[in-house]
């Protein structure tokens, strides 16, 4: 933790002071730590190994062939849960908004319930949400056997 980087003598109290190291140290820490990431969903690396596509994935594109490229790489962007833990983001929105609902993070040593900003965060909503969507597809189904 933060106070990991002082010697503390014992039953003392430490004063912390600002300093550009601890938070350089932090940053490192945790970049290095984000270049070989797993997403749990899928196993593979969650940054892509060539940096152009990262900045794809963010970007916009002007030519039509490009556009869908970039279209598919943003399903793979990268994104952080409440846990801590990185995902795809098509990965993070399988496991989100299909059953079973409400499930634990599967990276090891985490275990907490997975939550993004993006994804309603009550389990009743997903639910409900997955069984009208689920009721779509076999009306679209029903349909397509009259046609």
């Amino acid at each position: 933790g933060y106070y990991d980087l002082y010697n503390v003598p014992t039953g003392g109290t430490i004063n912390p002071q600002p300093s550009l190291f601890v938070l350089v140290t932090f940053l490192v820490e945790k970049a290095k730590g984000l270049v070989s990431q797993i997403c749990p969903c899928c196993k593979e690396r969650v940054l892509p190994v060539n940096p152009d596509e990262l900045k794809s994935m963010y970007g916009s594109s002007s030519n039509s062939a490009d556009k869908e490229k970039s279209k598919l790489r943003k399903k793979m962007k990268p994104m952080r849960t409440y846990c801590g833990c990185w995902y795809h983001k098509s990965c993070l929105n399988t496991f989100i908004t299909e059953p079973p609902f409400g499930l634990e993070c599967p990276t090891k040593n985490c275990g907490r319930r997975v939550f993004h900003p993006d994804w309603p965060g009550d389990i009743r909503l997903l639910e409900r949400e997955w069984a009208a969507k689920q009721a779509r597809m076999r009306e679209i189904e029903d349909a397509m056997l009259f046609l």
